[in-house]
């Protein structure tokens, strides 16, 4: 029924953790693919000593995230499938719960499951706590997690994942844009996984001029796209804040541009000055004024 697709790059020390969440599921009908995207670390020796028959295990050249993922749905046999991080856990529930609206909702197409944040011994729920559908949503911000989406693989095979490796980190976005252009994104409260966040998560990783030129090309893929634009056209100023309010506060988060950070929050503000109501307003005000 489900194939989890898992890339990963050189986490031999985190990527356990993960397998063992995922065999821990009350739902029993799942492979797992890892996609080792080119680690230099043991991560290979690390998956193989694993005994069981639910691993399938591929290494590529590195070729970042959107490839990966591609390449592990292009090797998948399930009916729905499900990206995960490796430096993420799932709980017992997850897939349970996701067969179960199958069950209930008859073959939908994309749904996601709510997820909760772990910072050290603190834990932030970001998404809605009632059913509701996000794809109206999502020009405001990734809402989503890839560990809790789950999409039907013919839907995907429509679509598939941005391969341009400049947009890393923003490439889910950047489908569910897409996808929401053709399909309502269905999203259910229960919290079914968790984002583990820690000093080496890629996305806290910034470099100044690699953050800006991923969040442009980004921009520039997302603008360009005519169905987004038509679907958004009403919303694309929010699109733009989010854009650059997002590299404000990686900027701010460094410590080191803080006045490169507080041009970008400006940048957002003029698109959506309701911002400063916002939680990220916050966030970026805090690491600039350290």
């Amino acid at each position: 029924m489900f194939s989890i697709i898992i890339p990963t790059f050189n986490r031999a020390h985190l990527i356990p953790d993960t397998l063992q969440s995922i065999f821990n599921q009350s739902y029993p009908h799942f492979e797992i693919i890892v996609v080792d995207d080119g680690s230099t670390d043991n991560t290979e020796e690390v998956i193989k000593s694993i005994p069981s028959e639910k691993i399938r295990y591929f290494k590529i050249p590195n070729s970042e995230r959107g490839y990966a993922r591609n390449f592990g749905a292009s090797k998948a046999r399930g009916t729905y499938l499900n990206f995960f991080d490796s430096d993420d856990i799932s709980y017992p529930n997850h897939l349970e719960y996701a067969y179960n609206i199958i069950q209930s909702y008859l073959d939908i197409p994309i749904f996601h499951l709510n997820y909760e944040i772990k910072i050290n011994d603190k834990i932030i729920c970001p998404l809605s706590n009632t059913n509701i559908f996000v794809s109206k949503e999502i020009i405001k911000g990734n809402l989503l997690s890839c560990n809790g989406g789950f999409i039907h693989k013919d839907i995907f095979n429509q679509f598939y994942f941005n391969e341009d490796r400049t947009i890393a980190g923003l490439e889910d976005w950047e489908l569910w844009l897409r996808i929401s252009t053709k399909y309502e994104i269905q999203h259910f409260p229960i919290i079914t996984s968790a984002i583990i966040q820690h000093q080496n998560r890629s996305v806290l990783q910034t470099e100044k001029n690699k953050l800006i030129q991923r969040v442009t090309t980004f921009m520039n893929i997302v603008l360009s796209n005519k169905d987004i634009v038509h679907k958004f056209y009403h919303q694309l100023h929010y699109f733009k804040c989010s854009c650059y309010t997002y590299t404000a506060l990686h900027l701010a988060l460094t410590g080191k541009y803080k006045k490169d950070a507080f041009t970008y929050l400006i940048k957002g503000l003029i698109e959506n000055p309701l911002f400063i109501f916002q939680r990220r307003f916050l966030a970026i005000l805090k690491h600039i004024l350290k």
